[in-house]
């Protein structure tokens, strides 16, 4: 398993007090040197695996603001939207029906994701991805959170959160499990703060240029290392708020995934909504240069390029998994002083942190106590996309 992401806990006192991140991957970019933007594209899913749709219009989108041309329009700008939409959806999916469930202990639908994966998959027209749409927002009513839809008013307590949240279907049992396992937020001052919403054009200004790998590694924004993601896309969410503000904050994210799902059916059906960001956005960096930002399911995707010539000199891609395990990041941040009572609880506590910021890969959790106990928990696999 030496080429699998590893978190390593170590535990004294009942307590997490260090923790390392090994093998977290970053893209060979350099393979890209010396290439047309078009042999770019085509090489972008074998590069990057999972989520090859999204960095596929990354590397368009930059490309194409670096050469000084337009994004694409009309029909094809929605083609696009719909594209990163599905791929979202499906990212989505496989967390929230195969990988959060087994986690406590509930078997996730895997005919109905089976089903859905197909589905969106197979899109190739407004008509069809208006009727997924519709499934995926069916799903989320139905069977995510049905619970929540069908109760008169929000929950004003934790307790009936988690109430509603047990009345509804797979995720919403889960959800409620995580509520339970216990709340752990330090003082929230010390949390990572989330990144904000920033267009390809402040990215552009605030990045100066295409970033070295070092940056691209371990990226700040305005000096401080932050979380994207669910989380970060829907904060205003009131019930997302509530449970963070009890100090749920891995509950929080798994509120806002289900949150973000029903985002991406709603942009099935009516893509490229005047009240939302595109989820593909570029902008020139300079000289030659260009700069994306695209959004996936873990979160924000950077790709950034300089041509010479019409052949790339200069390419870099800064992926959500270096925000959310950065060495100064959420990860880091909440859990390190996580309450690490015994074995059991501990591996289950530090694998929902890890899934709730989604490290997109197959990983493995493993504690080392102080008194020489120690135990180790794998992942089933990586999740569906890989951003």
């Amino acid at each position: 398993m030496s080429g699998m992401l590893r978190f390593i806990a170590h535990c004294r006192d009942e307590s997490v007090v260090g923790m390392d991140v090994l093998n977290l991957h970053s893209p060979n970019t350099k393979v890209l040197l010396g290439k047309t933007p078009e042999e770019a594209r085509r090489l972008a899913p074998i590069l990057f695996g999972f989520s090859g749709r999204t960095h596929e219009e990354a590397v368009t989108a930059a490309c194409l603001a670096a050469q000084g041309l337009p994004p694409p329009q009309g029909e094809a700008a929605i083609r696009v939207e719909r594209a990163v939409a599905a791929e979202m959806a499906q990212g989505h999916l496989w967390r929230l029906l195969l990988d959060w469930p087994p986690l406590f202990g509930h078997a996730g639908p895997r005919h109905r994701f089976s089903h859905l994966h197909r589905r969106l998959s197979q899109l190739r027209s407004g008509p069809e991805a208006y009727l997924v749409g519709g499934e995926l927002l069916d799903l989320v009513a139905n069977e995510l959170l049905s619970g929540f839809f069908r109760a008169m008013r929000e929950p004003s307590t934790l307790s009936e959160f988690v109430a509603m949240a047990r009345r509804g279907g797979t995720i919403g049992t889960t959800l409620a499990d995580v509520v339970e396992l216990g709340a752990f937020i330090p003082d929230a001052s010390i949390c990572a703060p989330l990144l904000p919403a920033l267009s390809a054009a402040e990215w552009a200004e605030g990045l100066g240029g295409v970033p070295d790998g070092a940056f691209c590694a371990a990226p700040t924004w305005d000096g401080q290392a932050c979380e994207t993601g669910p989380l970060a896309r829907h904060p205003a969410s009131p019930l997302v708020g509530k449970v963070m503000a009890q100090g749920h904050r891995v509950a929080a994210r798994l509120f806002a995934r289900v949150v973000d799902l029903g985002d991406c059916a709603s942009r099935l059906r009516h893509p490229l909504p005047v009240d939302l960001p595109p989820l593909v956005d570029a902008a020139p960096l300079g000289p030659s240069a260009g700069v994306a930002r695209v959004a996936a399911a873990n979160g924000v995707v950077i790709h950034t390029v300089r041509l010479e010539e019409g052949r790339i000199a200069e390419y870099s891609v800064i992926r959500p998994s270096a925000w959310n395990y950065h060495p100064d990041g959420p990860f880091m941040r909440e859990a390190i002083g996580r309450p690490a009572p015994e074995r059991a609880f501990t591996l289950l506590s530090l694998r929902a942190l890890v899934l709730a910021l989604d490290p997109a890969e197959a990983y493995e959790v493993e504690v080392e106590f102080g008194d020489g106990e120690s135990g180790q928990e794998e992942s089933s696999r990586g999740s569906a996309e890989d951003a």
